[in-house]
């Protein structure tokens, strides 16, 4: 933790993240096999209300292999409401490229999708969403 994040009020260590997997394929849900094996390059848009924890959750979850996840924090945001709405946006902005589940839902986990394309698409989202233009 920098000297800048110490001195932070909590909520504003919430917000949008971007992991991807580098693994050599896994199994999404341990617990339920075949559910969703998750690719190499398999990436996915998340939200926090602890962005510092993430990295951890999904190393504890990916735990069979080391060193497998790239997270990249994309926007510390304090409102809880755009946090959701932006996700909500993303998700729908990539439908056709998440993976279908065994049971033929989409997940949260895409496709290996371009990092270049992934911020583009985040950075319109993001800036749309608070009336920014640029």
């Amino acid at each position: 933790m920098n000297k800048l994040e110490r001195h932070l009020h909590p909520t504003f260590n919430r917000g949008i993240y971007l992991v991807r997997y580098t693994g050599k394929g896994q199994e999404d849900k341990p617990q339920n096999p075949g559910l969703l094996k998750i690719p190499t390059g398999a990436c996915k848009f998340g939200q926090s209300l602890n962005l510092k924890d993430v990295k951890e959750r999904y190393k504890s979850h990916f735990k069979k292999e080391k060193n497998v996840i790239e997270m990249h924090i994309l926007a510390r945001i304090q409102n809880r409401d755009d946090i959701d709405k932006i996700e909500r946006k993303l998700h729908l902005h990539f439908h056709d490229r998440r993976l279908i589940n065994r049971n033929k839902r989409r997940s949260e986990w895409m496709q290996n999708i371009d990092s270049k394309e992934l911020k583009k698409a985040f950075k319109k989202i993001f800036l749309e969403h608070f009336h920014v233009s640029v």
